[in-house]
């Protein structure tokens, strides 16, 4: 053996407690704030849709709806990359925790 190389030693139940407690922690606060984050498309797109179908004295240009469908649809292929991303960090964390469990 080394200098450098230390033998691994095993963490006290306490500290894997504290660190499953984290873990558990980390997962909630990234799940609760996913939902969050996705429950405000619906409400964003029903105002769009209300604001552009609202009856006017003038009739709609025409011209910007390409426009407002292309800024809808980036905004929400990128909730739906932001969603992919949140389920790659959810899964980590769930693999950190089986691992923990697994601790003697």
């Amino acid at each position: 053996m080394n200098a450098t190389s230390r033998p691994e030693q095993t963490p006290s139940p306490e500290t894997l407690r504290i660190e499953y407690g984290e873990v558990c922690k980390s997962h909630s606060s990234i799940t609760d704030f996913r939902a969050k984050v996705l429950a405000l498309l619906p409400i964003a797109s029903g105002s769009g849709i209300f604001l552009l179908l609202t009856k006017r004295s003038e009739p709609i240009d025409t011209t910007y709806l390409y426009l407002i469908g292309l800024f809808g649809f980036l905004i929400t292929f990128d909730l739906f990359i932001y969603e992919l991303r949140g389920i790659q960090h959810c899964k980590h964390l769930e693999q950190l925790a089986s691992h923990l469990e697994e601790q003697p």
